[in-house]
């Protein structure tokens, strides 16, 4: 054995054993990151048609996608505990029982539902759309100037009862239009002429006839229901609470720009509405009470002053009553009058307890802080505040929901506790007004005294002064319960009005060309990293090195030549050199002054076995030593049509015929076309190869060569498939394995493996054929390009 300079030494893998066996060493194979790398940037033209792919179909989406544009407004929820003094409104609500107290998670939840939305719809109109029909996208007509879409029917029917629909129209002229509903089903009708949509009868009036319409444009008029637009739009909204403050950011999306900016505007609109017609309601209650007994004390009134008139009329009474009649009137009207607001105290509590006992769910209850007690003021004012919560909340939710139920309990427990201090008041006011009673009947007894005309219309002014301070109390605490409805004022202030941006949320036009070109660079590199996770043949050098750690001797680079024969005597190409390269490292393998047998095989076939044998033949009989190539494959023979250019199929004459004793050495043994190159080809096809070579022609064969050649090149079958190259491992000094990158399967080298440890095959060295010249350019292949 030669001495190898570390300059032309044979490639060799730590933990690789150059001599007959591997020790058992079988090493992981891994990806090869920098070779991913390269390949990547040699396809680089796949990225670029993918990435220009991408932006065609991001461009194509932007074109048919309907932009969402977004309106936001920001309001200031007001949370208030009670009012102040004077004479102020916020005195006079929470005098009569109207306090302002909210809390914003409520009102959040208030704004976020169904039922204000649906008022929204309702004043916006917002459950008929019109849609303009375009001949790349659809574009809303949000309130269109030159017509709309009337109801013709003035029949109330039940919402479950209406049925919707849609139509399509065209604007013919200026007197009549077309009705579209179906292919071939258009029918022409004047603007006048009402037409169905469900079940109800519509109509299409021109509202700006000096705006011009386009015969050529189609629209679509939809009526919809009123819940579903405003279940629609209440998923379009967003309602968020700034923080822990009372600040609140409302936002909507929709194609349309100016209509989420009135939709934004509208909501904050019937929100306020809203509040003030719940903050009211327990001042209609209070004024309902009133009016009731106004009504009644007018008609006592207008009654006592009717009998006073006729009275004095018969009795022929025109002057004032004498002292002792006016002494009496100003005692009993200093009793009445404590009477009367006994009464009416009396009164108000009866119609608390009516409502309370009266069922039919949970109402505000009527108020007047200076007729009953500061106790029970506080109790109903917590009463009427729990059931607004409670109707705010039943706004989304049904009466089963959990926080239905916890409002429930805590108003059956105020209506205890109220009834309890109402029935306890009740007695208090049945007392004092028998008190008051029993302090009249002294004074009334002192009347018999009087004469008889006088007694009388003493007791008729009695009356009539009783019934006008009553009708005077009652009309002051009127008046202040409609001070307080009308001072009523949301608890809300806008921050910013309703706007929308000019440009689009989406589709994010910067981020889907910035995602398409992701796209386009991750699909080919993603599917060149799967191909080289998941491909099943080796497909870079340094893989091959990691599955078979054996010397490298030669890499053979790919060539778009198609003659077989690429080594002669002037070539000066990448590839001859690379054998050129091979047949010195393996001048450092050969032993010195005697023949040498070298064995090429490889795993499969395809892997170039052949093509190697024949120029690396032809490299080494450059070197003006005798060398012979012999067709060991009789199966899938190819040596003699690369060296000898015939088909293997029209000789008659081979290695097969020998073997069986029908040819001599003499005949089998044919020079080539090139100077001291022999061939042995490989003969008819035999049925039994590998018992052919077990024969002992087979040891003569191999003594006659080396005594006549100085190199014996054995193009061997693939040890991976057939047996027939490991029988002639006693002859072999050097074995070649060949694996082609992106043919060699990956499976086969863990049998090879296990070949090379068992000792069936001798001294391997690989040789890597079909390497990239683009991706091999360390090695100075492009040099010769």
């Amino acid at each position: 054995m030669k001495n190898i300079p570390d300059d032309f030494a044979p490639q060799m893998r730590p933990g690789a054993i150059g001599g007959s066996g591997m020790g058992g060493f079988a090493p992981a194979a891994g990806i090869d990151y920098a070779a991913l790398v390269q390949r990547l940037l040699r396809n680089w033209y796949w990225f670029v048609l993918a990435i220009g792919l991408c932006l065609a179909l991001a461009y194509l989406h932007l074109r048919y996608t309907i932009p969402i544009y977004e309106a936001q407004t920001s309001m200031l929820i007001q949370e208030q505990s009670g009012g102040q003094g004077g004479l102020s409104k916020e005195a006079i609500a929470q005098e009569l029982g109207f306090e302002n107290t909210y809390v914003i998670e409520n009102e959040v939840y208030m704004l976020r539902s169904n039922y204000i939305m649906e008022r929204v719809v309702r004043l916006l109109g917002l459950d008929v759309s019109y849609i303009h029909q375009g001949a790349v996208r659809n574009t809303e007509i949000y309130q269109p100037e030159a017509f709309a879409l009337v109801a013709a029917d003035t029949i109330e029917m039940v919402p479950e009862e209406i049925e919707y629909g849609s139509v399509m129209v065209r604007f013919d002229d200026e007197q009549q239009f077309s009705l579209i509903r179906g292919e071939g089903d258009t029918t022409s009708m004047r603007y006048t002429q009402a037409f169905p949509i469900g079940n109800r009868a519509f109509k299409l009036v021109r509202t700006a006839v000096e705006t011009p319409l386009s015969s050529e444009s189609v629209y679509q008029i939809n009526v919809m229901r009123v819940r579903d637009v405003a279940g629609r739009y209440s998923r379009a909204l967003s309602v968020a609470q700034v923080e822990r403050s009372g600040v609140v950011n409302l936002s909507l999306t929709d194609p349309v720009p100016e209509k989420a900016k009135d939709i934004l505007n509208a909501l904050v609109t019937v929100y306020e509405q809203q509040i003030v017609e719940q903050q009211s309601q327990t001042g209609q209650q209070t004024l309902t009470f009133l009016d009731e007994r106004l009504e009644f004390v007018t008609e006592e009134l207008a009654e006592v002053e009717s009998d006073m008139s006729q009275f004095r009329q018969g009795a022929g009474l025109n002057v004032d009553v004498q002292t002792a009649g006016a002494s009496y009137l100003e005692r009993v009207n200093a009793v009445d009058a404590q009477l009367s607001e006994q009464q009416v105290r009396r009164e108000l509590i009866r119609d608390i307890s009516n409502n309370l006992t009266g069922g039919g769910g949970y109402r505000a209850l009527p108020l007047a802080s200076e007729v009953i007690p500061p106790v029970l003021t506080s109790l109903i004012t917590q009463y009427n505040e729990t059931v607004f919560t409670r109707d705010q909340k039943l706004e989304g939710v049904t009466e089963q929901h959990p926080s239905v139920a916890t409002y429930d309990e805590q108003l059956d427990a105020l209506k205890q506790t109220i009834m309890q201090s109402v029935n306890v008041l009740l007695q208090e006011s049945n007392q004092r007004i028998g008190n008051l009673q029993a302090q009249l009947q002294p004074i009334e007894s002192n009347l018999s005294r009087l004469p008889a005309n006088e007694q009388r219309l003493l007791e008729i002014m009695r009356d009539q002064n009783i019934q006008n301070n009553l009708y005077i109390f009652l009309l002051t605490k009127r008046e202040e319960a409609n001070m307080t409805i009308a001072a009523q004022v949301p608890n809300t202030r806008i921050i910013d009005r309703a706007s929308a941006g000019s440009s689009p949320i989406s589709p994010n036009r910067p981020m889907i060309y910035l995602l398409a070109i992701g796209v386009g660079l991750i699909v080919p590199a993603g599917t060149m990293f799967l191909r080289e996770l998941l491909g099943k043949t080796v497909s870079t050098e340094k893989e091959v090195a990691n599955y078979l750690p054996y010397p490298i001797v030669g890499r053979i680079v790919h060539s778009p030549a198609k003659e077989p024969l690429q080594v002669l005597k002037n070539q000066r190409s990448a590839i001859a050199e690379a054998f050129r390269l091979l047949r010195t490292n393996l001048g450092f393998l050969l032993p010195d002054g005697q023949s040498a047998v070298i064995m090429l095989t490889s795993s499969v076939s395809g892997e170039g076995k052949s093509f190697i044998s024949s120029n690396l033949s032809a490299a080494l009989a450059l070197t003006k030593k005798r060398v012979v190539v012999v067709g060991l494959d009789m199966r899938k023979p190819k040596l003699a049509e690369m060296v000898l250019h015939e088909d293997n199929s029209r000789r008659t004459v081979g290695l097969s015929n020998y073997l069986i004793g029908k040819s001599t050495y003499e005949e089998i043994v044919v020079p080539s076309p090139h100077e001291r190159l022999s061939v042995i080809s490989s003969g008819p096809l035999p049925p039994n190869p590998a018992e052919l070579l077990m024969e002992g022609r087979m040891d003569t064969l191999m003594e006659r060569l080396r005594q006549n050649f100085d190199l014996i090149i054995l193009d061997a079958p693939p040890v991976g498939i057939v047996t027939d190259g490991l029988l002639l491992k006693d002859h072999v000094d050097v074995t070649l394995f060949v694996a082609r990158v992106g043919v060699t399967p990956k499976k086969s080298m863990h049998y090879i493996n296990e070949l090379v440890d068992a000792g069936k095959l001798s001294r391997v060295n690989l040789v890597i054929n079909g390497i990239d010249p683009k991706a091999a350019y360390g090695y100075g292949y492009g040099y010769y390009e």
